[in-house]
Formats: structure tokens, C-alpha cells, sequence
């Protein structure tokens, strides 16, 4: 592998499950190998890992079903305070307005199921 640019990326996280907000920051090298392939190696901490992505776990439940936001999206949202749940608010603060990644859940599932809705009308239909 030839030398590339080495960049570090903080990528904000929401749990689907217990909505923890976190961020993790990575160092990412791009380079590319001996073909002129692309080649992106993720690193946390010195270890390899694999991207954002994929396969992320949620660190206060355990979950799978985490989400991520675009990078730099926590800096212009102090509702969310990173570590404690998105929903959670101290004494004293007032609570965000609204739960901003239920409206995402909500439009996702009336997507799947009108894409279903179609998909089902083609099968039934020939």
C-alpha cells in the first residue's frame, strides 16, 4: 500500500433503542493500493476498525440499531448533550422540542410499507 492522507472524523451516534447520543472519532487513512484501487482503513484508538456504518453497537444498551447523524450536526444541536439519552433532560433545563428522529422512524416505516404495498400489488397482479 502506497502513502495517503490520514484525516480524524467524529462521527455523531443515536441508539434507536435507548436514545444515548455519543460520538466516536476516528482517523481514517486514504490511499490507494498497488492497481490504483481505493483503499479507506478506519482506525479507533490504534486498532482497525470497521467504518461508522457498519456494525456499530450502542455502548449504554448494547443495541444494534443505532443511527448516525452528518458530521458535524451535534455542534449546531446543544439539546443534545453527548453520553446521556437524547430525551433525558436535567432539572432545571428545559427539553428539547420534540423527539427530532421520530419523525425519521415514522417516515421510514410508511416508506417500507408503501414500497411493501406496491411490491405485494405487482406479485398479486400477474
Amino acid at each position: 500500500m502506497r502513502e495517503g492522507i490520514s484525516t480524524r472524523e467524529a462521527w455523531p451516534f443515536e441508539c434507536l433503542h435507548c436514545m444515548l447520543v455519543w460520538e466516536e472519532e476516528y482517523v481514517v487513512l486514504r490511499t490507494c493500493d498497488e492497481l490504483g484501487g481505493d483503499v479507506v482503513v478506519w482506525t479507533r484508538d490504534d486498532v482497525t476498525v470497521e467504518p461508522p456504518w457498519s456494525g456499530m453497537t450502542c455502548p449504554g444498551c448494547g443495541c444494534g440499531t443505532v443511527t448516525t447523524f452528518p458530521t458535524g450536526y451535534l455542534a449546531h444541536h446543544p439539546e443534545f448533550t453527548l453520553g446521556r439519552p437524547a430525551l433525558e433532560t436535567p432539572a432545571g433545563e428545559r427539553p428539547a422540542r420534540g423527539a427530532p428522529f421520530a419523525s425519521h422512524g415514522l417516515l421510514t416505516l410508511a416508506l417500507l410499507l408503501l414500497t411493501g404495498a406496491g411490491l405485494y400489488e405487482r406479485l398479486h397482479a400477474h
